[in-house]
């Protein structure tokens, strides 16, 4: 069977003032905060940034099991991680941001009710203007001894939320599955991600994933070459390391309301968009994926995809998501 995405609300906090937060290519419902539910105020002691780079080296070369295993379950690192002083505890007077895993998970789509804590970490990265924030979400639900399940970066200016991305997941599911990713962020401030998955398979990896840090201070993908860019699941033109004009990609259909709308029949849609300096702008257009299955793994057939009829558009401008229209 393919793989299934399941998309669920992560816990987020509340600033004073009303604020957006918007994750790449993606509707973010947020609720309007005020002042009086609360708010959140940063360290900004420079004393407390942190010497890149940071994370796990090497994450191109970690292709086996034994070496992601390795670097999981390395204690030194992890020291490291929990060094960074996550003390600063979010209360649950939050805005709820949807976001999206290819992880299967065994409890429902409020899970994130069964947190009792989210909190901020006093060590953070200084780049320029912005200050970036690490953010650990612990599971605290299955296991006797709480762990960091998730982890943020937050950029922020002024005290204010720009954008986050999450960047390390620790997953552990049912009958030995589990869902990794691990990061690296190198002295230039390029975030390399990698996710694993340990299941059936019973091991994969996806292709190595770069982020960097836009003069707005928004994250966006990052690629080492300029020009035509191809992969399995996406192609268009590289500029200035950042996507530039119409790309063709297929999206996960995880935040779609499969009862609304039936026509989402596979986990993916073919996803025409338009790009500038890195961030979704114009009128973006999804359609319904048509592809083959191999019979034996339950794995998509690349070159047997095509596009069907348009299910919905959204429209973007400075990156920012103004309206959904389903068709």
């Amino acid at each position: 069977m393919p793989k299934i995405n399941i998309a669920f609300t992560i816990l987020f906090f509340l600033f004073s003032g009303a604020i957006k937060a918007q994750t790449e290519n993606k509707v973010n419902n947020t609720e309007t905060s005020s002042a009086d539910k609360g708010s959140v105020s940063f360290n900004t002691n420079k004393a407390d940034c942190i010497n890149l780079p940071f994370g796990y080296s090497d994450l191109s070369k970690r292709i086996s099991v034994d070496s992601v295993l390795a670097a999981v379950q390395d204690k030194n690192q992890l020291k490291k991680i929990n060094a960074l002083q996550f003390e600063k505890v979010i209360t649950k007077d939050l805005i709820l941001l949807p976001e999206e895993y290819d992880v299967f998970l065994p409890f429902s789509k409020n899970v994130n009710e069964k947190y009792d804590r989210i909190a901020i970490a006093s060590d953070f990265l200084c780049h320029g203007e912005y200050s970036l924030y690490f953010m650990a979400v612990y599971n605290t639900v299955r296991y006797a001894e709480p762990f960091i399940e998730k982890m943020y970066l937050l950029s922020t200016k002024n005290q204010k939320l720009i954008d986050m991305k999450r960047i390390y997941l620790h997953h552990e599911g049912e009958m030995g599955f589990a869902n990794y990713t691990l990061f690296n962020i190198d002295k230039n401030y390029i975030i390399s991600l990698q996710d694993y998955e340990f299941s059936e398979s019973p091991f994969a990896l996806k292709p190595l994933q770069k982020y960097q840090i836009l003069p707005s201070g928004k994250f966006a993908r990052y690629y080492d070459k300029n020009g035509f860019y191809k992969d399995n699941e996406e192609q268009g033109m590289v500029k200035n390391h950042c996507k530039e004009g119409k790309w063709i990609e297929s999206k996960s259909n995880g935040s779609v309301d499969i009862q609304k709308h039936p026509d989402f029949t596979d986990p993916y849609t073919y996803l025409e968009a338009e790009y500038k300096n890195g961030l979704p702008t114009g009128n973006w257009k999804f359609y319904k994926l048509l592809q083959q299955y191999n019979e034996e793994t339950g794995k998509p057939i690349f070159k047997t995809r095509k596009k069907g009829q348009l299910i919905y558009t959204e429209m973007y401008k400075n990156g920012v998501l103004e309206k959904q229209e389903f068709h």
